[in-house]
This record gives C-alpha cells, sequence and structure tokens, in this order.
C-alpha cells in the first residue's frame, strides 16, 4: 500500500518527538518561512549541545532548498552562548514520494551547518538513509513508520501527536532532582555490585532450580527468586533514571506531572528495595539456620547438609550418615563435581551422583573431619566440618 508523506511524517513523529526530543512548528511559524513552503511537516528540537530540524517533503518539493535554507536559519540562530559552549547544530530533510520523484539521499553540499537528505519511497516503502548530522533522529522511526504503513496499518491520530508534543513539552516537570538522581545513581551502583551478578547467575539456574533442584518452597529456591527480582529490580530502576525507552515518561507515577506523586513513587521504590536487600540478607539466612539446627537436633543419624552449612558445622552420630546437596549451585555446575573428606577413617564418602551435586558420606568413629567439594571449573567450592560422637 502507499501513503502520503503526512501519513509517515505522523507515524514516525509519534515515536520520535518524546524520545529525541524534538518539537513540532505551525507552517505559518514566521521564523521558519524560507523554508516552510518545501515542507509538509516541521519538527525541530533547540535545547543541548546538538539542536536540530526534521523536514518531511513531499512530491514536487525540494527538499534540498528546505534543508538548505534550513541549515543557514541554525547557523544563524543557534549559537553557543554562556550556558551552552558547544553548539552542532544539523538538519534532516526526509523526502517522501515516488520513485521517480525522489531526490537523491546524501549529505546537502554548500550547507550552513551538516544537512542530509534521507528518502522514502512512497510506493514500494523503501528508506535510504544516507548521512546522519548532528542530532538526527532515530532513523530505525523512519522505517519501521514506512514497514507499518506499507502493511496497511493506519496511522496515528493527529490527538496522539499533540500528545506526543504534549509530553515533550513537560519534560522538565517530569524529571528528578540533581540530588536525587545522584543518591539514586548510588543506590543503584551499590545494588549492582552487590546483586548484579547474583542475580544473573540466579536468572540461569532458576529454570533448572524449579523443575529438577530443590523443592519449590525451600529457602535455596526463594533466594535464587528474590535474587531474580532484585535484579529485575535493578534493571527496572536503572532504565527509569536514564528514561531508557522513554521509561520515565510512560511509567504510571514516575510519569505524573506532580512533583509530590513521583516522590511518593521513588521512595516506594527505594523502600521495596531495601526490603527485598534486608530479606535476602538478613530474614533468609536466618531461616535457614534455624531449619538447619531443626533438623540436626531432631536427627542425629541421618544428617542433611546444604549450602546454608558452607563455612560452619554438623554433627552426625557414629553409624549414621550425611547427605550432601550442593543443588543451589548454578545447573551449569553440576555435573562432575569433585567431593572428598580430610579424615576417611571418621568419614568416609559413601556414594556422589555424576550429573547432580549430592553425595552422602558414612560415620565410623568418633572425631572430627572436613567434608570438601569443588565444581569441576573450579569456581565454585564448599566445606563443611563434621563432629562425630557417640550421641
Amino acid at each position: 500500500m502507499s501513503f502520503t508523506p503526512e501519513e509517515l511524517a505522523v507515524t514516525a513523529l509519534v515515536q520520535i518527538l518524546p524520545r529525541s526530543r524534538y518539537r513540532l512548528a505551525a507552517q505559518t511559524d514566521q521564523r521558519f518561512l524560507s523554508f516552510a513552503g518545501n515542507t509538509t511537516r516541521i519538527a525541530y528540537r533547540q535545547q543541548g549541545a546538538t539542536p536540530a530540524f526534521l523536514l518531511f517533503s513531499g512530491p514536487g518539493q525540494n527538499p534540498n532548498a528546505a534543508a538548505t535554507a534550513a541549515a543557514s536559519w541554525a547557523a544563524a540562530n543557534w549559537r553557543p552562548n554562556a550556558i551552552q559552549r558547544t553548539v552542532r547544530p544539523g538538519v534532516v530533510a526526509v523526502h517522501v514520494a515516488p520513485g521517480n520523484q525522489l531526490q537523491p539521499a546524501g549529505p546537502v553540499a554548500g550547507a550552513a551547518v551538516p544537512a542530509a537528505i534521507w528518502t522514502v519511497d512512497s510506493a514500494t516503502g523503501k528508506v535510504d538513509i544516507a548521512g546522519k548530522p548532528p542530532g538526527s533522529p532515530p532513523a530505525a522511526e523512519i522505517k519501521r513508520a514506512a514497514a507499518n504503513l506499507m502493511r496497511g496499518v493506519p496511522a496515528p491520530p493527529l490527538g496522539e501527536l499533540d500528545m506526543a508534543e504534549r509530553g515533550v513539552m513537560q519534560m522538565r516537570m517530569l524529571g528528578v532532582s540533581p540530588t536525587l538522581r545522584s543518591g539514586l545513581g548510588i543506590l543503584l551502583l551499590l545494588f549492582a555490585l552487590r546483586y548484579g551478578f547474583g542475580g544473573l547467575g540466579s536468572l540461569l539456574a532458576l529454570p533448572s532450580v524449579l523443575n529438577g533442584g530443590p523443592g519449590v518452597m525451600s529457602y535455596q529456591t526463594l533466594r535464587i527468586i528474590l535474587s531474580v527480582v532484585l535484579l529485575a529490580g535493578i534493571v527496572f530502576g536503572a532504565g527509569l533514571l536514564f528514561n531508557f525507552r522513554n521509561m520515565a515518561y510512560a511509567t504510571p507515577g514516575f510519569s505524573s506531572p506532580t512533583a509530590g506523586v513521583r516522590n511518593i513513587a521513588w521512595a516506594a521504590y527505594i523502600v521495596a528495595m531495601l526490603g527485598l536487600a534486608v530479606v535476602y540478607d538478613g530474614v533468609l539466612p536466618q531461616l535457614e539456620r534455624t531449619q538447619a539446627n531443626a533438623i540436626l537436633k531432631g536427627d542425629y543419624t541421618h544428617v542433611k547438609a546444604t549450602l546454608a552449612d558452607d563455612g560452619g558445622e554438623i554433627y552426625v552420630t557414629r553409624g549414621g550418615d550425611v547427605s550432601l546437596d550442593l543443588t543451589g549451585w548454578p545447573s551449569s555446575e553440576w555435573s562432575r563435581v569433585a567431593f572428598k573428606t580430610s579424615n576417611p577413617s571418621v568419614l568416609s564418602l559413601d556414594t556422589s551422583d555424576p550429573s547432580k551435586p549430592l553425595a552422602k558420606f558414612s560415620a565410623h568413629q568418633d572425631g572430627v573431619a572436613r567434608v570438601e567439594a569443588t565444581s569441576a571449573d573450579g569456581k565454585y567450592s564448599f566445606q563443611v566440618q563434621v563432629d562425630v560422637g557417640s550421641g
């Protein structure tokens, strides 16, 4: 299906305006009369170091002339000042027409600032991107808009374009203060260093743990799930803070035009993350120790040891046994785990599973022995002291 320059402009600008902070200009805007006649839509961005024009031209219009005139206006008006000491303007003119009416794509020779013509064949949807002046919008949005229109997807209504522009005008209101941004950045950095890498490992191990590892309600599984939730919280917070794909202006609460609502949303996020950290580092380890102690107190003959016992001490009666379960490790580390005991006369290795980190040891006489386990690649290790007694 063919489409018009207006349909392509509206479809692309609905995404480009909020993401790249462009604004719309009326075709009757007195500032831009020198090139308005060769355009169907004018968008511009004047803040920052790379102010830019995004022009849309149709059949019978001259995008080269429009880009040249816009570049002259930009060179004369967007200049360094006391606040913005470096300014590099740019101009992109998108020519939308049937293929036999398109001007060649590429940089505009002789323009006062870097300028380029991008072409879109309205009959086939082919997009030719040649040159990328400073401040250029994402070329992918132009290609996506053309592809959608060729598939028969209707262009958004003008009301949606107006909403996109209002979102740009509210951006200063929706941002966070520099102090809050710095504090959030430090918090996310600390959380990423403490929980990020563990969360990645837990994310990879989660399917295996749920399918073949500890029971769903075991503390090991809860720890892995909580680690994945912490990782998701870190990614979510970073996306909001750096406004990835316009998240800060599309997420309820965080995108409110009211500062009080935004502050409440951020406070709730911080409290939730700190609460998850307290549960992960404080509550779960205590529950694991309590469970392990209850098991030991209830049965010293058949004792079970898990990752919660790493670096600790357990007890077993002479003639009893110790079952070691290290399935809390990532599943990629389960095969060919090496088990050994430091004192075979006190505690000997009876069996071990080559496909899972499971082993069983028998207690023969009073004494002390260390049980050690190491993954095949040496990245993971485990050690627990076993005290063998008569009662």
